[in-house]
């Protein structure tokens, strides 16, 4: 039973030991994060599951682990097990495992590739609902919205980033699983947009309910498009 979800970005930069100097430039990315996962565990939640793009489809178990090494320092992460399972190295599940690091509940993740169709991505989502059984699941959806935020020089404007953030905002601000899946995937493609998948996937084991959103962060630190939110069932 899928009782919470949150959506959080996923640049290394959250962690504080990779951002060394500039830690308090994503201070206030990281405190939203911080709250939206706290939230998502306020329900009595039993189980979290990590949404996120990956080289291709996977599931990673309470005992798989990786680490930030490849981004500057080696800052291990988990999902609660013993660490003695495979090793993840898709930013999504290392972000998301990073987020959920002091929490006591059982945790998995779940990848699928970032230029997934929608339907597709639909389809997994009611799969993974399906599996939920009569535990109290929260969702954490991990991505960022454009990325291309300057075409030619830093702040220069680019139309297409400018549409698919307001498209992205509106739908993650929603409650509306419907307005997830309506995201236009070329465009999410052209802006280099990593959270489409992710968020397509959770719309599909959210289902037709409405939703209480709560958008807890929006902005473009470094030319990036960060959205934290999180969904509660109306």
């Amino acid at each position: 039973m899928i009782v919470s979800a949150a959506v959080c970005p996923h640049p290394p930069l959250l962690v504080p030991e990779l951002a060394t100097g500039g830690a308090a430039d994503l201070a206030e990315v990281r405190a939203a994060a911080g709250a939206a996962v706290r939230a998502l565990l306020d329900p009595g939640v039993e189980e979290v599951w990590i949404l996120g793009a990956g080289a291709d489809r996977t599931v990673w178990e309470a005992d798989d682990r990786g680490t930030f090494a490849g981004y500057g320092r080696d800052v291990p992460v988990g999902l609660g097990g013993t660490g003695t399972g495979r090793t993840f190295t898709d930013l999504s599940v290392l972000v998301g495992a990073w987020l959920l690091r002091r929490t006591g509940v059982r945790r998995r993740a779940f990848t699928v590739p970032v230029d997934l169709a929608p339907a597709e991505c639909a389809a997994i989502g009611r799969e993974l609902a399906a599996r939920s059984g009569a535990r109290r699941v929260g969702l954490l959806a991990m991505g960022d919205a454009a990325a291309r935020r300057a075409v030619a020089a830093p702040g220069a404007a680019d139309p297409d980033a400018d549409r698919y953030d307001a498209s992205a905002l509106a739908a993650v601000g929603s409650g509306d699983p419907a307005a997830l899946l309506g995201l236009d995937p070329d465009l999410a493609t052209r802006v280099d947009a990593a959270g489409r998948a992710a968020w397509q996937v959770l719309a599909g084991a959210l289902g037709n309910r409405r939703y209480v959103a709560e958008v807890r962060y929006a902005g473009t630190p470094a030319e990036v498009t960060y959205l934290v939110a999180t969904w509660v069932p109306a």
